[in-house]
Formats: C-alpha cells, structure tokens, sequence
C-alpha cells in the first residue's frame, strides 16, 4: 500500500459549520505524473468502515493534528467529496491570518485505484521530497531515475570508505596487540637473562668461597701448569687464587 498525492491543490474555503471539499472525484493526476481513480461511494464507505476521523495536518508534516474531518461528515457532491472541518486553536490561528491557504489530500493507492483517505494536509504548494508521491516510509518507485543513481553511487563510496576505516581499525588493534606482545617478550627476556646472570654470580662466589686465599702464599711461588691456568681462566679467578685453593 502506497500513499499518493494529487497534483492540483484544493482552495481552503472554510466556513465554520460549513462542508469543504477534500477530495476530487474521478481521474486526477498524482505528482509523479500518474493517473489515479477515485470513486467517491467507495472512498466514502472506506472512511465510515475505518471508523477513524480524517486528520488535518500543517504542510503534511505526518505530526500533530490541527484539526480533523469527522469521519460520519463526508459525502459525495458532483465536484468531488465534502466533509465538516473542525479546527483546533492552532488550526484556527493558521487559517484565520491566512498563513496557509489549500489543502492537499493524501490518498492511500494501489496501483492506479485510490483505496483510502489517509490524511490531509495545510499547504501553500506540493511540499514532498522530490516533488513526487509522499510513500510515509513506503519504497518510492524511482529505481530508475538519475537521482536514485546518484544516491546508490554515494551509497556505495561511503560503504567503501567504511570498509577502509574498518580495516585501518583492525590494523591498528593489531599492531598494538603485537607490540604489547613483543614487549611482554621482551620483558620475560629481560628477566631470564637476570636471573642467569644472578646464577652466574652467585656460583662465581661459590667458587671464589671454596678457592680461597687461605693457602696463598704457601703457593705463591708454585708455578702453575698450562691446564692449570686454563682452568683458572674458565672459572674466573686469577692464578693466585688459584695457587690458594690448591
């Protein structure tokens, strides 16, 4: 179910009390150019089954209500449908300093048939998007136009764009999750090798403890061996210490 608006305005001669016309009857053109058909017994009879008031909005706006067309109020004249218009203060500030001055019907269609009288509106021109038929929130059949075109061209350059910064995004949460990676490496690095090094002194003081100087000078003037002194260099002490220990 489409909604649809007629192409030629309708004159607001309000008269409190009094039936104004709301609908025209027969052919009318819609504003995409297309012919619908109204018949006004069916229309009517649509309108008292809904059993719902007719509301009158400002410019269309689908908001709230500045008057109302009692539902049991329409009926069929040869010109097109009537109806009594009951304005609210709002409504009636509107029409009384003339600040608008037609009305413009909005239909429910299917196809060509206009099926049902959804709202009407307060209005100095056709004010719809595109200049077209107002759909409510229905898909408007433009798929062919250049200005739906245009749209899904700028459609599908911000879905491009979206792509890249998404996955410049996950880049970036990436290198940061490796860096924190590396560094955590780096860290337990950091502390094998100081624990290494803590073990390495501490068996060069082991070494240095059982090598002492006690007997030093009871060798100081023994000549170490070739093997000797290659020991002494693998463990770290000097050759004297090396005599004391022997």
């Amino acid at each position: 179910m489409q909604k649809g608006v007629i192409e030629k305005l309708l004159s607001l001669n309000y008269k409190d009390g009094e039936l104004i016309k709301v609908s025209p009857v027969g052919e009318v053109k819609g504003l995409d150019g297309r012919v619908f058909k109204i018949n006004a017994a069916s229309l009517i009879e649509t309108i008292q089954k809904n059993n719902l008031d007719i509301v009158l909005d400002e410019n269309h706006s689908f908001a709230g209500a500045i008057g109302w067309f009692g539902k049991d109020s329409f009926v069929e004249k040869e010109d097109g449908i009537y109806a009594k218009l009951e304005l609210n203060d709002k409504g009636k500030e509107l029409v009384e300093k003339r600040i608008y001055r037609y009305l413009s019907p909005v239909f429910d269609t299917d196809g060509s048939e206009v099926t049902g009288l959804d709202s009407v509106g307060l209005v100095n021109r056709p004010n719809l998007l595109n200049n077209a038929l107002n759909f409510k929130g229905e898909e408007m059949n433009v798929k062919d136009s250049s200005e739906y075109k245009e749209l899904l061209k700028e459609l599908e350059k911000i879905k491009k764009e979206n792509e890249a910064l998404k996955n410049e995004l996950e880049k970036l949460k990436k290198d940061s999750t490796q860096e924190k990676n590396e560094k955590a490496e780096n860290e337990s690095d950091k502390k094998e090798l100081n624990t290494r090094l803590e073990n390495i002194e501490s068996s060069l003081k082991s070494i240095t403890a059982i090598f002492g100087k006690k007997n030093l000078e009871a060798n100081a003037k023994e000549s170490l061996s070739e093997a000797e002194k290659n020991i002494a260099n693998m463990l770290g002490i000097s050759e004297d210490e090396y005599k004391g220990a022997k």
